[in-house]
C-alpha cells in the first residue's frame, strides 16, 4: 500500500495526573484520563472533577494541540445516573473532545448533549455487525476488543464508512475478555472490588494451585498461570499503519510518568520513522531496549498474529521484570534558571556517576528524566565521579534540560 494514501494514526497516551500529562505533551496526539469516579482505573491517582476545564485548556494550548478524552467507561448503576449525567454536562462545558463509554445510559447522555463518544474496549466489539451498530448510533470511534487478530481488525475496518477504529499497541493485558472479569469481586467477596467498576485487585497476578479433579492431576503448583505478559507492537508498527488503524492506544493510567513518557516517545518515533522511510531493525532494537527499561512483565504480541499460549504468560516472576531500577542519590539544593544547572547534594555512601548515565528527578511538581551530559565538581568539569564509603555528603553540579525545584529527589537508573 502506498504511504501517500495512508494517514498517520493518532497516538493516544494515558495520563493519571498533571506530571504524566505534561510529560507526553509534544509526543502524543491525544490523551485519555479519568476523574475520581466512573473510570476503569479507580486505583489511579486520577484528576479532580473540578480540574476538567484546566485539563482541556492545557491540552488545547499545546503546539500542536492535544485532544483530551474523558473515560466514563465502568458499569453504571441507577443511583449514579444523575451524577454521571452532570459529569457529562461539565465535560461538555469544559470543551472535552470526546468521552469513552460502554454503558448505553452514558452513550444516551452523550448523544443528548451532542458530545462525541468513543466505544470502550469494555463493550468487547469483536465483529462487523456490532461495529456497524455503534456506527449507526453515532459513535465517532470504536476501541476494538483486544482479543482480535489483525485480519479480523482489517475486516471490521473495511465495513465501516465513517467510524474510526482504535487498537491497543502497548501495555498490560488482562487474562479475561476485554477486562470483563469477576475474579477480583469473587475473591474479595465484594462488588466494591469488581474489575468492571475499575477497582480490580488483580488476583490474576498471584500464584495459584490448579488441580484437575477428574484426572486427579496437579496442573499448576504455585505458578502465576493467569499473569499475562504485556503487549508490545513496536516492531509491527508498519503492519498496523497499513491496516488503516486510526488510533494507536497505549495502556498505562496506573503507570508512573517515566513509563508513560518512554513508551509514548518510542511509538512516536516509530510512527514518524515509518512515514519518513527510516523505519529499520536497528531502530526497533533501540526502541525495545528503551521499553525494557521501564515497567513490564515481559512482552508478546497479544492476539494480533496468533492466539496467546502459555509462553505468553509470566509464570514465575511477579510484577516488573525489567532489570532496570532507580537508586536514590540525593536532593536538589539549588537551581539556576540562567545556566539551567542544579547543585545536587549526594547523600549515599557509595556513589558512581558518569556522563551518559540516566537520572530521574522527582518532586511534588517535577518528574524529569534525562542523561547526564555536563557535570562539575569543585569548579572543574568532569566525566565521572566515584566515591566509596565516604562519611560526609558532598555537592555536584549538573546541567539539566528542564527546571527543577529545591528538595526534589534525584535518582540514578541502573541495571541489576
Amino acid at each position: 500500500m502506498a504511504k501517500k494514501s495512508l494517514k498517520k494514526p493518532e497516538l493516544l497516551a494515558p495520563a493519571q495526573d498533571w506530571t504524566s500529562l505534561r510529560n507526553v505533551a509534544g509526543l502524543a496526539d491525544a490523551i485519555y484520563f479519568g476523574v475520581k469516579k466512573y473510570n476503569m482505573r479507580a486505583k489511579a491517582k486520577n484528576f479532580e472533577r473540578s480540574e476538567l476545564k484546566e485539563i482541556v485548556k492545557f491540552c488545547h494550548h499545546q503546539k500542536p494541540p492535544l485532544k483530551a478524552y474523558l473515560a466514563t467507561n465502568i458499569l453504571i448503576y441507577d443511583s449514579e445516573l444523575q451524577d454521571l449525567e452532570n459529569l457529562i454536562l461539565e465535560a461538555k462545558k469544559a470543551g472535552i473532545d470526546a468521552i469513552i463509554a460502554h454503558d448505553l445510559a452514558v452513550i444516551k447522555f452523550a448523544k443528548r448533549e451532542k458530545l462525541r463518544f468513543h466505544i470502550s474496549t469494555q463493550a468487547n466489539v469483536s465483529n462487523v455487525e456490532s461495529a456497524k451498530f455503534f456506527e449507526d448510533i453515532g459513535a465517532e470511534r470504536i476501541i476494538l476488543a483486544r482479543e482480535l487478530s489483525l485480519k479480523q481488525i482489517k475486516l471490521i475496518k473495511h465495513h465501516l464508512t465513517k467510524t474510526q477504529i482504535e487498537c491497543f499497541v502497548h501495555g498490560s493485558m488482562c487474562t479475561s475478555i476485554s477486562g470483563r472479569c469477576y475474579l477480583s469481586a469473587t475473591i474479595c467477596d465484594s462488588e466494591e472490588f469488581s474489575a468492571n467498576r475499575g477497582n480490580c485487585v488483580q488476583p490474576c497476578r498471584r500464584e495459584w494451585r490448579v488441580i484437575d479433579d477428574e484426572n486427579k492431576e496437579l496442573i499448576y503448583d504455585g505458578q502465576m498461570f493467569l499473569n499475562a505478559k504485556d503487549l508490545c507492537m513496536i516492531e509491527y508498527v508498519p503492519e498496523l499503519i497499513e491496516a488503516n488503524i486510526n488510533v494507536f492506544k497505549i495502556e498505562g493510567r496506573m503507570k508512573n510518568p517515566l513509563y508513560i513518557e518512554t513508551v509514548t516517545n518510542c511509538y512516536r518515533e516509530a510512527i514518524d520513522s515509518y512515514f519518513e522511510n527510516t523505519f529499520s531493525k536497528e531502530k526497533v532494537r533501540d526502541w525495545l531496549e528503551r521499553l525494557t527499561k521501564v515497567y513490564n512483565r515481559g512482552f508478546h504480541t497479544g492476539f494480533y498474529f496468533r492466539r496467546p499460549t502459555i509462553e505468553d504468560v509470566e509464570l514465575e516472576r511477579r510484577g516488573n521484570v525489567s532489570p532496570y531500577r532507580k537508586h536514590y542519590l540525593g536532593k536538589v539544593l539549588s537551581f539556576n534558571r540562567n545556566s539551567m544547572t542544579a547543585n545536587i547534594l549526594i547523600e549515599i555512601k557509595e556513589f558512581n556517576l558518569k556522563i551518559g548515565d540516566e537520572i530521574i528527578i522527582i518532586g511534588n511538581e517535577t518528574y524529569h528524566h534525562q542523561k547526564v551530559k555536563h557535570m562539575v565538581f569543585k569548579g572543574e568539569k568532569i566525566q565521572n565521579i566515584y566515591k566509596k564509603r565516604y562519611d560526609n555528603p558532598f555537592k555536584v553540579n549538573l546541567r539539566l534540560s528542564n527546571e527543577v525545584q529545591i528538595d526534589d529527589k534525584v535518582y540514578i537508573i541502573y541495571q541489576t
